[in-house]
């Protein structure tokens, strides 16, 4: 699943390439991939592009909002005017990494037509598919106060300015969970995924299976501090990949944040600090990293 850094990449790259354009049609392949009436976007110029946590908001001249949840398996595919195939033919991969020989193919849920830059007959607009395996992502059509109403159990966004040592720190006494489990929880944090996690425990040097609310202040701003040096990291490496190498940025390059992972998917790898074989646990289901003598867990 795409993490903060990797759809703030995405945010961007649209911003750049569809901001002003104007939506002039819409495929829905599979209905329950879009949720609202078409009719509401149809003629309307994009004329904002927004983000919390894992979420991206397109404002509409209208008024409307289009919610953007690539959710496990999305995938945005914009491709430019004229352009044919798939990105290796000009179109641009944004979000999950498979790759499809063309476009639209058996996952393309959504595509989206824009007006053409030129006003030359026969000139095409540029075309943005939304691909889902899974058929978990979405997209919907909502008001400014629906979509207030669909983000108010997020909590603060990492890149908020709100987002401070002493908010991590309150949030976190809220629960007794482990530290590792309340970082991923999107209603006290929007946008840590489990890389980002996994990581800034180890750099704050906190073992991740200690509970939440023994956290201290001091261990909170070790905490804030890492999680946002390693995030902007990976919004300027443009997006983090798994082992298999294949997040895909919006250049259609693979992003380059994992050649600086810390502790996440290195088991067995020696520590960066001390050498020591770098050990995984399962909690909630995921995969967790850490190194057993600079992530020490408390004696009770």
């Amino acid at each position: 699943m795409p993490e903060l850094p990797e759809v703030e990449v995405v945010k961007l790259f649209l911003e750049d390439k569809l901001l002003h354009q104007t939506i002039t049609k819409l495929n829905i392949l599979t209905p329950k991939s879009f949720i609202g009436d078409p009719k509401n976007i149809i003629n309307n110029k994009i004329v904002k592009f927004t983000r919390i946590g894992k979420q991206l908001s397109i404002y509409l001249s209208n008024g409307k909002i289009l919610l953007v949840h690539l959710k496990m398996t999305g995938q945005l595919i914009l491709m430019p005017p004229l352009s044919r195939g798939g990105p290796e033919g000009g179109g641009v991969m944004l979000g999950h990494p498979t790759k499809f020989e063309k476009y639209p193919n058996k996952s393309t849920r959504l595509i989206f037509y824009f007006s053409p830059l030129s006003s030359k007959r026969g000139t095409k607009g540029e075309i943005l598919y939304f691909n889902d395996q899974r058929k978990f992502g979405w997209i919907k059509v909502l008001t400014q106060d629906e979509l207030v109403e669909a983000q108010k159990n997020l909590g603060r966004d990492i890149f908020d300015r709100q987002f401070s040592p002493e908010y991590l720190y309150r949030q976190l006494q809220k629960t007794v969970r482990p530290i590792k489990l309340a970082l991923l929880d999107q209603h006290l944090f929007a946008g840590i995924g489990n890389i980002y996690a996994n990581d800034a425990l180890f750099l704050a040097g906190i073992h991740p299976q200690l509970h939440s609310n023994k956290i201290t202040l001091k261990q909170a701003k070790l905490i804030h501090k890492s999680l946002l040096g390693i995030m902007r990291q990976s919004v300027l490496a443009g997006g983090s990949t798994a082992k298999d190498n294949k997040y895909v940025r919006p250049d259609g390059t693979f992003g380059k944040n994992q050649f600086s992972f810390r502790v996440y998917q290195r088991v067995g790898d020696p520590c960066l600090k001390c050498s020591t074989p770098i050990k995984r646990l399962k909690l909630g289901g995921r995969g967790t990293f850490f190194c057993p003598k600079c992530q020490k867990l408390p004696v009770k």
